[in-house]
């Protein structure tokens, strides 16, 4: 691999670290809005997923880089062979909390509380905020009256949150979007598991291979499409997030396709190799 394509992989690297700093520091601004004295390590856990999601991602797309990079082609062995399987295994659960809180934030935009019809904005002054477009704006005496467009608005889940009617099926289409996100991402590391455990087969499962680029293909529009979306909403760092890690996964596939090279070029050199 050349230097140009070992600097262009690591600056991609490099940038998903820095989101992962920009989204810590989101969660932590967040929290403060849906996370109080009384909140249980669940709740605890679904404040921080995004942050929790991104280090269970980066450290899978640094696995991956360990085993399909220039560098590669030595199997775990001994404690480190069980250790990188934990490491994974830890990441993945990582990954299905996210779907499973995705999910959970779903139902609660479904099982939002009318309140009642008169209900004033200005009522909800004590550690209320109202949600629009992901984005909480703590209620004040300064503020109510402008905010929402009324006359119906809801609470949402168990937390001091309440948005209004456009801003509900706003965040239903939008809980939409990161459940089918977030389950295409998981089928994107299932597929690129599977390529990663095939690629000491050089010959053989040619279909199989063929069909799992095919299918990383249709997933990788699905989340471009998913990111324009969130684009055209003007949320532009979720649009780059997605673009990034797009690049990072593109960054492994290149490896993989390198990598399927190399072992048909030994495998016509020396086919008692294998």
């Amino acid at each position: 691999m050349s230097a140009g394509r070992q600097r262009l992989k690591w600056g991609v690297y490099a940038l998903l670290f820095l989101n992962f700093l920009v989204y810590l520091y989101q969660d932590v601004e967040s929290a403060r809005y849906t996370l109080d004295a009384q909140s249980d390590l669940r709740e605890l856990f679904a404040a921080y997923v995004t942050s929790i999601d991104l280090v269970a991602w980066f450290t899978l797309i640094l696995l991956f880089e360990l085993e399909t990079g220039p560098r590669s082609g030595r199997a775990w062995t001994g404690a480190a062979k069980w250790a990188v399987r934990g490491l994974r295994l830890a990441c993945y659960a990582a990954i299905l909390h996210t779907s499973f809180a995705n999910d959970i934030a779903l139902g609660e935009f479904y099982d939002a509380r009318l309140l009642p019809a008169t209900a004033d904005v200005c009522a909800y002054t004590d550690g209320w905020s109202l949600l629009r477009n992901r984005d909480y704006l703590e209620i004040d005496a300064d503020n109510c009256a402008t905010l929402g467009q009324g006359p119906e608005f809801h609470a949402l889940g168990n937390d001091r949150v309440l948005t209004d009617s456009a801003g509900l099926r706003e965040g239903r289409i939008l809980a939409w979007t990161d459940l089918a996100e977030s389950l295409a991402w998981l089928l994107v590391v299932v597929a690129t598991e599977l390529l990663v455990r095939l690629k000491q087969s050089p010959r053989g499962h040619a279909l199989l291979v063929s069909g799992l680029e095919r299918t990383k293909t249709a997933l990788y529009v699905l989340i471009f499409a998913i990111a324009a979306y969130w684009g055209s909403k003007g949320q532009i760092l979720y649009f780059w997030d997605e673009l990034v890690w797009l690049l990072g996964f593109g960054m492994i596939d290149w490896n993989i396709r390198d990598w399927r090279r190399r072992t048909r070029r030994r495998f016509s050199a020396s086919p008692s190799a294998f």
